[in-house]
């Protein structure tokens, strides 16, 4: 993923970027990947508004490709953020890490990978 990307999932998500994370995906999954941190931020900052909870808001630990899909860890989650994951993970299934348009799953050597038809042969550089 560019700087400039991962700055403005910073801007957008402050209290679930704002620490240390890591971010590792493909640039074709960033609006996905925008889209999820921009509701995980959301739960976070209506928690945010109880004041006995502030000590407990989400945190994003980090965000990762792995076997074709988006694998993303938060501590303090709730039930509301999983299934955002959730969904985020099932449309990562089926979009191209390349370029983001609908893709399939199959496997590459070991490992499986979310391409489409135009991109399934390419090399993956994050």
């Amino acid at each position: 993923m560019k700087k400039a990307q991962i700055a403005r999932l910073k801007l957008r998500c402050p209290i679930t970027l704002g620490r240390q994370h890591e971010i590792n995906i493909p640039s074709g999954w960033f609006d996905l990947v925008f889209t999820m941190c921009a509701a995980i931020e959301d739960e976070a900052q209506a928690i945010n508004k109880k004041h006995r909870q502030r000590m407990f808001l989400p945190r994003i630990v980090f965000i990762e490709e792995h076997q074709g899909r988006i694998i993303c860890d938060v501590i303090n989650g709730t039930k509301d953020i999983s299934d955002i994951i959730k969904q985020a993970q099932m449309r990562s299934a089926k979009s191209c890490m390349t370029c983001g348009d609908e893709g399939s799953q199959f496997r590459l050597g070991r490992n499986l990978v979310t391409r489409c038809h135009k991109h399934r042969s390419s090399e993956m550089h994050y």
